[in-house]
């Protein structure tokens, strides 16, 4: 199995695909929950690019974006279907680190798990109907890179 680093560009986005399709079959289904993880992980790609991650934490943001949605946060399911994905342990530990901190905003370590927590906000804030307030006061405490900022921003005129 391949560790860190070990995957060129077209074999990580090979396994991305593969995780969306494992992830597909997870939610049965559920519109909603495949249009929301399809969501976070369009802007956590692109905040990502434009951030200029390196390949390899471009590679486990696309993969904690994806499986972010496990029900309930179940790091158990996260972790098999990467393992199902040929995704190294090393990976998999990392991005479900991610996913577990998903909403946890103290325990942010990394700039590939700070994009995700962006996209994931901007994503919840439209799905939930947010209020401006909340948002513009999420955005001073949570929000540190320009693109997701910037991605903020246009999404709500703010």
């Amino acid at each position: 199995m391949p560790e860190k680093g070990e995957l060129n560009k077209r074999q990580q986005t090979a396994t991305v695909n593969h995780a969306a399709l494992l992830m597909k079959r997870y939610h049965h289904g559920d519109v909603d929950k495949v249009q929301h993880f399809v969501r976070v992980y369009t802007l956590a790609k692109s905040i990502g690019e434009l951030e200029k991650l390196s390949d390899d934490d471009q590679f486990g943001l696309e993969l904690a974006a994806v499986v972010h949605s496990v029900e309930g946060g179940k790091v158990a399911e996260a972790k098999s279907l990467l393992k199902d994905c040929g995704v190294s342990d090393e990976i998999a530990m990392h991005v479900c680190h991610m996913v577990l901190n998903a909403e946890n905003y103290e325990h942010i370590s990394t700039l590939d798990h700070q994009i995700l927590v962006e996209a994931k906000l901007i994503v919840d804030f439209k799905e939930h109907n947010t209020p401006e307030k909340e948002i513009i006061r999420k955005a001073e405490d949570i929000f540190i890179t320009n693109t997701g900022k910037l991605f903020l921003k246009r999404a709500f005129n703010l």
